[in-house]
């Protein structure tokens, strides 16, 4: 068996129980046990487990941005000598985070559990490496799309979109009650659904409300 083959199942293991328990709660040993791996396996791979989670986030979020810089290409190319429509822009944002979904729950339970568990600390860099590039082409290709909001607004609204994203995927019971709905929702109808709530939000009208409230 590889060593690659043992990189893999240590990946998928950690995602797995990092989803279901938690940073905290899923043991290194359990990992292993999962993975059909020794503990030293997890040292000479990742050196420690916070690395360990870094590197799960990173393998598939790199999938993300890929795929959200080709469909915001093909957004800008079709809008030709004129500015992308917002909504085409959220489309290139969102479908790649619902169809990573989709393939891989396990991975959006954990980026759940990481927005809301404060595991910020474990993955910032990762994050920062990974998605800061990315939402800056974002916002630019937004702010040509809606001039009149300001950049640093433009930023908070991804962010919430982010975290609609992320409240929806953790399918927390509150969200069926609240929705009144019996079942869970499913990736496709959640998609459409959010691309319409966050693209309204994008077009909203600047906040002119800043600082303590002041106008």
């Amino acid at each position: 068996m590889s060593t690659r083959d043992t990189r893999e199942r240590l990946l998928d293991a950690a995602e797995e129980l990092f989803a279901k328990r938690g940073f905290d709660a899923a043991s290194m040993r359990d990992i292993t046990s999962l993975a059909d791996a020794n503990l030293a396996s997890v040292n000479y791979h990742f050196g420690s487990k916070e690395a360990l989670l870094g590197e799960v986030i990173r393998r598939r979020a790199e999938g993300i941005v890929e795929d959200r810089e080709r469909m915001l290409n093909l957004a800008v190319e079709a809008a030709g000598k004129h500015p992308p429509r917002a909504r085409a822009v959220i489309e290139a944002f969102v479908y790649p985070m619902i169809s990573t979904a989709r393939e891989h729950p396990h991975f959006a339970a954990l980026m759940s559990r990481v927005h809301y568990e404060g595991l910020f600390h474990a993955v910032g860099k990762v994050f920062e490496r990974t998605f800061q590039n990315s939402m800056v082409a974002f916002v630019t290709q937004l702010s040509k799309a809606l001039p009149g909001i300001p950049a640093e607004e433009m930023r908070m609204r991804l962010v919430f979109t982010v975290g609609a994203f992320a409240l929806i995927v953790k399918q927390n019971p509150m969200v069926n009650t609240l929705a009144k709905r019996k079942t869970d929702v499913c990736m496709e109808e959640v998609a459409g659904y959010l691309v319409d709530f966050c693209a309204a939000g994008m077009e909203a009208p600047p906040n002119k409300k800043r600082k303590g409230g002041r106008q």
